[in-house]
């Protein structure tokens, strides 16, 4: 596998990243977001509006698999993050997904779910990932893993990640689950939470778009107490790739999360404005899907309103993180972006499905 890396604000400088570099980029659920500016104005163009994806199995589906994670029991107020590995199991002839779901009821702050070589059988904890070395979601990405699922925040009841006819990602044999949870009892009573996720593979002959994930990140920011805060991150973007869905993340003083174009005759266009912080489900997916060719990149932000009398920071708890992770196509034109301003940026393609 190899990978291709696009430096700071240009496209046209190539060189090598070290592997830890490459981590942040596909850190999907590392804290983020950085670069302070006035919040976009434009208007939603009509051309770029997105809808929730449909709640229903993709068309084509021949197969897939499931999971069912064990059940945790949290105290009021109580925060925890488990990890687990479990066996991707896939009914039918197709290694293409074309959607799924994930039921939850309250306790749920957000589930992190990826693919990655196997490296045991049955249901079991992740093993503690050794200082300095990379892990999580990047390693498992840059090691040939899929992003199989992303959550909104606190969601409860159902929620649906699902693609257009003829679009998919590909998940690879020998493979493995890994969920990485971060639950949250915000009530006064215990609770017991168990996620169960649901996954469709279609008909690998009916795939017009062979997609891929992505994941844009700002780091390094401070929210002052008691104030509002935008940081808008930028990254220029090689020709060719098209945005399907898009999940934007932030935490409880999220009040918008925006994108738009970057350069060309679009710049400052908004395709995403999205109210940030809500219970009810942020995926949106456009059809037909955006096509940053348009433009010469992206530009995205992320509005808090600090409530605070402290200093808000990354993390998680009080703090904060401003990310948009999604898929796009084809594949191998499918960016990343790690910003930390509005023209400090490094885009990272896939690892080749060679």
């Amino acid at each position: 596998m190899s990978q291709r890396i696009l430096s700071t604000s240009s496209f046209h400088r190539h060189g090598r990243v070290s592997r830890c570099l490459c981590g942040m980029m596909f850190a999907l659920f590392v804290p983020a977001c950085g670069g302070e500016a006035n919040a976009p104005a434009a208007a939603l163009p009509a051309f770029s509006k997105g809808d929730k994806p449909l709640a229903e199995p993709p068309m084509y589906a021949v197969g897939g698999f499931h999971i069912d994670l064990p059940k945790e029991t949290l105290a009021p107020g109580e925060e925890r993050e488990v990890c687990y590995l479990l066996p991707l199991d896939i009914t039918g002839p197709s290694r293409i997904v074309g959607g799924g779901y994930v039921t939850v009821g309250q306790g749920m702050h957000h589930g992190n779910i990826t693919s990655r070589p196997k490296t045991g059988e049955g249901i079991r904890m992740c093993p503690e990932e050794e200082p300095g070395t990379l892990g999580g979601p990047a390693g498992d990405i840059i090691d040939g893993g899929a992003v199989l699922f992303g959550s909104s925040t606190q969601v409860i009841g159902t929620e649906w990640q699902s693609f257009p006819a003829g679009m998919g990602f590909p998940v690879r044999e020998n493979q493995e689950i890994v969920a990485r949870m971060h639950y949250l009892n915000t009530s006064s009573e215990p609770l017991e939470v168990a996620p169960k996720y649901e996954w469709y593979t279609i008909d690998e002959s009916r795939v017009e778009h062979l997609m891929g994930p992505f994941i844009w990140v700002l780091s390094g920011f401070k929210i002052p107490p008691k104030s509002e805060y935008t940081g808008i991150g930028g990254c220029r973007i090689p020709p060719g790739m098209n945005v399907v869905n898009v999940l934007p993340h932030v935490h409880q003083l999220g009040t918008r999360f925006t994108g738009e174009f970057m350069g060309g005759p679009l710049d400052g266009q908004l395709f995403l404005d999205s109210p940030g912080y809500s219970t009810e489900g942020v995926i949106v997916q456009y059809r037909p899907a955006i096509d940053l060719s348009q433009g010469e990149g992206a530009r995205f932000s992320c509005t808090w309103q600090n409530t605070f009398d402290k200093t808000i920071e990354e993390g998680i708890g009080d703090n904060e993180m401003c990310m948009l992770f999604g898929y796009g196509y084809p594949y191998e034109q499918t960016y990343s972006a790690f910003a930390t301003g509005p023209e400090n940026c490094i885009a990272l393609a896939l690892p080749s499905l060679d």
